[in-house]
């Protein structure tokens, strides 16, 4: 917590280092030849105190110039912390040099895609997912990595699957037929039970909820319409979009089902009919579900009631008959493949507001598995921008050095590179740094990972390339950020001097106090003694009036009687000025015969201050042995002395005085830093400046 707040100062204090002194921005401050100027440090006043920048002056008061005055000072201490936390080269250390890397790693990441695209996908995610789309597809199956030879085996597949459909063939019955999602034919489950499948219809979902292909594909299609076979990782689809609702975040609703008897159909029609007019006359739909519905969680206190649904579990006909509603309506009788549906829509749950849903869309949009298109816009960017060239577009044969050297251990991630390819014939260039066969072989083996199946080395050497390429563009924006973004340049500076300051604080100031235990020791022999009891304030560094108690906690009064029990406490306690520990042992000796507990006496002995919660009270904040009762047993309590109020010990109130330590530590650090570098405050000028 510590870090963070000093870091956050750091950030608060970082506006200086961009000015220069000119002849129209005087000096506020000077020291070891660095000069503060006006502009700069009001800069940073007015950042530090959440000051609008271009505000114009309003009238000055005695709290805003107190304000000033106190950062002023606030300023140049910091000021010379750092100055001399750089001078004694705090920013080298190794552990701070590794925290910055893993930071700055981090904070580069949304510099290194395209923002407009971000926010462009951003808007649109936002727009789609106000809808919910059903779509219907027939798959061909093909693996991510499948050779090209394959690959064109499964399009025209794809594409003959397509013209039958576009020439008025049934999509439902050659999903069924051909489709490689098995979900599309029917099935007898383990139980011997058919299930019918469902002809290619995988109902309805929003965003996020398909890979980005096929979701892409459905929310720029029309109701109706089919599309020409669309690949994604699992293959080749042909999509029929079949419905396209308003979405909800969550949904709760009531239903009347009625299952269908396929010898007698009418029979449900007709049941789910007497059940609407049961409704329009007036029954309530919990009651009309009881009577009438073929399915009925018994459990359920609200027959019929689904709560607090996701947009792809709730049944796609529920979905689109409940769009002609409002809360707290039903529909009329509905039927779909399942049977016979009244759905009364109970509560909805609207999608949340654009910006409480960004935060999410942005982290799902920038993950691998949705492409990251805003990282592969700016990679392209990069490409014209850097001057990259691939010479392999021209000279594919560039690959088959690494090619040659492969064999199936890549495919487990264990592959060594011998390192005999080729390190003369450059595969691309980036701004005149050229990339040949043998630094794309290092970086096979250090991303090589385990893979699923065994494939052709050219496909896996041509996505490593691809890889490869981008990681390589990547890797040369990140380098030129500082030098090309100001935003991320300053953000990184502000960062590193907070770490460098925590570092310098810790090490002169909190980690000495608490380490230095003979500087502690004087600080507390020199300071306690400007403590007063009788001053409200001092009141932490004193123990108020105390009592020495020891309580013995016997688990039941058969053990051993009360007053028997009290009469041994004031034979040892008092007459023989014993122990706790030995109460303890001459209270066991006279334990009765009904005693089975392993452990039947409990001892504590501490000294208590008479506000706590645990001190005896009343009369028996006086020196005397008392027997208190508790629900089985008792407690038997001794005050063997009453204590007057005291100074605590070093050790006693140990976490005040490092406290006060650290702040004589810093005061001390300050005063020798304002000599060492000659601080000079120029106060003309500070009288000068109005917020």
């Amino acid at each position: 917590m510590k870090k963070q707040l000093f870091i956050g100062l750091a950030i608060a204090f970082a506006a200086f280092g961009t000015a220069k002194a000119q002849s129209n921005d005087p000096v506020v401050m000077e020291f070891a030849g660095q000069k503060v100027t006006k502009s700069e440090f009001v800069k940073s006043f007015k950042q530090a105190n959440n000051i609008n920048p271009d505000a114009a002056p309003t009238a000055c008061t005695y709290e805003k110039r107190k304000a000033l005055e106190e950062y002023v000072d606030l300023y140049a201490n910091f000021r010379l912390r750092l100055y001399d936390a750089y001078a004694k080269k705090y920013d080298t250390a190794t552990s701070l040099r590794n925290e910055y890397r893993t930071y700055r790693n981090e904070m580069a990441l949304p510099y290194l895609i395209d923002s407009t695209e971000l926010e462009t996908l951003l808007h649109q995610t936002y727009e789609r997912n106000k809808y919910a789309v059903r779509a219907s597809h027939i798959m061909v199956r093909l693996d991510a990595n499948a050779a090209p030879k394959d690959t064109l085996k499964a399009y025209n597949k794809a594409m003959d699957i397509y013209k039958r459909v576009m020439a008025g063939e049934d999509f439902a019955q050659l999903a069924e037929e051909l489709s490689d999602d098995e979900s599309a034919r029917s099935f007898v489950g383990n139980n011997g039970q058919k299930y019918d499948g469902n002809r290619g219809d995988i109902g309805c979902f929003t965003v996020f909820q398909m890979v980005p292909e096929f979701e892409n594909a459905c929310y720029s299609m029309k109701v109706g319409e089919i599309s020409k076979p669309v690949r994604s990782m699992y293959g080749y689809h042909i999509i029929k979009l079949t419905d396209k609702i308003k979405a909800y975040g969550k949904v709760s609703l009531q239903h009347i089902w009625i299952r269908e008897d396929p010898e007698k159909p009418e029979l449900a029609e007709n049941k789910i009919n007497d059940a609407y007019k049961k409704l329009q006359e007036g029954e309530s739909f919990g009651s009309v579900v009881r009577n009438y519905a073929s399915f009925l969680a018994r459990e359920q206190t609200e027959p019929g009631l689904m709560q607090d649904l996701p947009i792809n579990q709730v049944t796609p006909e529920y979905l689109h008959e409940m769009q002609f509603i409002k809360e707290g309506e039903y529909t009329k009788p509905f039927k779909s493949p399942y049977g016979w549906h009244i759905v009364k829509k109970v509560k909805t749950e609207q999608i949340p507001p654009y910006e409480d849903m960004q935060a999410m869309y942005r982290s799902k949009l920038t993950a691998n598995q949705y492409n990251n298109i805003p990282q592969t816009k700016f990679i392209e960017k990069c490409k014209k921008e850097y001057k990259f060239t691939d010479y392999t577009q021209k000279k594919p044969s560039l690959l088959d050095p690494v090619i040659s050297l492969l064999n199936d251990t890549v495919f487990r991630g264990k592959w060594k590179y011998d390192g005999s390819a080729d390190n003369t014939n450059t595969l691309c260039e980036i701004n005149g740094r050229k990339y040949t066969a043998h630094d794309f072989a290092l970086f096979i083996e250090k991303t090589q990972r385990f893979e699923n199946r065994l494939y052709d080395y050219g496909v896996y050497v041509n996505k490593r390339y691809k890889l490869f390429t981008d990681r390589k563009i990547l890797e040369h924006a990140d380098s030129l950020l500082e030098l090309n973004n100001e935003e991320f340049r300053n953000q990184m500076n502000e960062f590193r001097d907070g770490l460098v300051i925590f570092a310098y604080n810790d090490q002169n100031i909190w980690s000495r106090a608490t380490s230095d235990t003979a500087g502690l020791k004087e600080f507390y022999e020199t300071s306690s003694k400007q403590y007063s009891l009788d001053n409200p304030d001092h009141a932490i560094y004193f123990w108020e009036e105390r009592a020495d108690v020891t309580t013995a906690f016997i688990a039941d009064s058969a053990y051993i009687k009360p007053s028997k029990a009290k009469k041994i406490a004031q034979k040892i306690m008092f007459k023989e000025k014993g122990t706790p520990e030995q109460l303890r042992d001459e209270l066991k000796k006279n334990l009765s015969r009904k005693c089975t507990e392993e452990h039947p006496i409990g001892i504590v002995a501490r000294k208590i201050e008479k506000s706590d919660i645990s001190a005896p009270k009343g009369d028996q904040w006086n020196v005397g042995v008392y027997i208190n009762p508790s629900v089985k047993g008792y407690k038997v309590v001794c005050v063997t002395e009453l204590l007057n109020p005291e100074l605590k010990s070093l050790r006693s109130a140990k976490g005040y005085y490092i406290n006060n330590y650290q702040n004589e530590l810093e005061r001390q650090l300050i005063e020798s830093l304002r000599k060492k570098y000659n601080l000079v405050i120029h106060q003309d000028v500070i009288d000068t400046i109005t917020w």
